[in-house]
């Protein structure tokens, strides 16, 4: 697999490069500007996970080659977005939040072009329903969308690495859809964003599947678990923040309550990969530090094979929204503001990539450590001269 480039050295020290991407439905357009920069920066990136939306656009970029994917994505944000007839007003201005909000109940109500659909016979009960068939929503359009989109046959013979995030019904297990290890088709694709009530479970190979945000919304576990280990640089993209403020009205609650509901547990996965990580490394030298009769014993010959030299970088946007934010954020298509979305994460990631710090080596004790976008943001502000 082709290694990164980095803007300031021309080389990484890392064996691959993960894009991680979060659900959160239109808001996946921070994703769009994310990838933009990093493409712009020269990153190749060789895995994409990503659940639900994220999921979605990792399987368009993973279908593609390099020079084709930022063409693909958007003509997928086009696609499934109603013509905007009149221009809304300015982030900050009173009135665009009402707008958005307008924009949300007419998907509720009509869908999405080349995403979903009302099927009006969905909810109801009936002797021609199949099996995990209940819900509002027809994904038919998105079948054809992603059909015409997505070049399966690339994404499975390339050496491009397709991790998605899904639920099985029956068992409740979370699952992943792995190209290395399996033919990845139009299914699991579907399956990754099939979020109840809204859209049916995806039947494949007679399991059920639901989107993979119901239980772990972002795809950091499958990097960090993945075996045999390799050093890797991930970008991880959240749409949720974890911090915010007491509620002060019903809509910022349920604003609120998804955040904390679909925001990632990254600082505890980290932290707990990064205990057993260093604890590798550890072994490792403890090993190399063993006489040569030792090593050759069984009993510790044992430790080579749990000791490793690998790294991870963890590198962590998490999108803060716009001053129009609302409980709709999720399902408001407004083109307006999906260029907000889009625009938003291309400045974040072009700002964090002029100083990046997860190109230097790592002290050699370590094996996995956290870069927190919006913490390095802050602390360059705090620093700068006259402050």
């Amino acid at each position: 697999m082709a290694n990164a480039r980095s803007s300031k050295t021309g080389h990484t020290p890392h064996e691959r490069v993960a894009l991680l991407l979060q659900g959160g439905g239109a808001l996946g357009s921070y994703h769009h500007g994310v990838y933009e920069a990093l493409a712009a920066t020269g990153y190749i990136v060789d895995w994409f996970a990503g659940t639900s939306i994220g999921g979605i656009q990792a399987a368009i970029l993973a279908g593609n080659p390099p020079e084709r994917r930022l063409e693909r994505l958007e003509t997928f944000w086009r696609r499934i977005t109603w013509p905007q007839l009149l221009p809304a007003p300015p982030p900050a201005h009173p009135a665009r939040k009402l707008i958005n909000i307008a924009s949300a109940m007419g998907t509720m109500m009509w869908g999405q072009p080349g995403f979903f659909q009302p099927d009006w016979l969905g909810p109801l009960p009936g002797p021609w329903k199949v099996r995990g068939q209940v819900h509002y929503y027809s994904l038919a359009p998105l079948e054809r969308t992603l059909t015409e989109l997505i070049d399966f046959d690339y994404l499975n013979r390339s050496d491009v690495r397709l991790s998605l995030g899904a639920a099985e019904v029956e068992s409740g297990r979370h699952v992943y859809f792995d190209s290395s290890h399996q033919t990845i088709d139009l299914r699991h694709v579907l399956a990754t964003g099939a979020l109840p009530p809204a859209f049916p479970a995806i039947e494949i190979d007679g399991a059920h599947y639901w989107d993979g945000g119901l239980l772990s919304n972002t795809p950091l576990s499958v990097v960090l678990e993945d075996n045999p280990r390799r050093s890797t640089l991930c970008f991880m993209v959240d749409l949720f923040d974890p911090r915010g403020s007491p509620p002060m009205d019903l809509d910022q609650l349920e604003d609120r309550r998804k955040d904390i509901i679909y925001a990632s547990r990254a600082h505890t996965e980290i932290e707990n990969h990064s205990r057993m990580h260093d604890l590798r490394h550890a072994v490792s030298v403890l090993f190399e530090h063993l006489p040569e009769a030792e090593r050759n014993k069984p009993e510790v010959a044992a430790l080579e094979a749990l000791g490793c030299t690998t790294t991870v970088n963890v590198v962590h946007f998490v999108y803060p929204g716009q001053a129009y934010r609302s409980s709709a954020k999720d399902f408001t298509f407004l083109p307006q503001t999906l260029a907000d979305h889009r625009r938003r994460g291309y400045e974040d990631a072009t700002t964090a990539l002029r100083d990046p710090r997860w190109e230097e080596p790592l002290p050699a004790h370590l094996g996995a450590v956290h870069y927190e976008v919006n913490e390095m943001a802050r602390e360059s502000v705090d620093q700068e001269p006259g402050e």
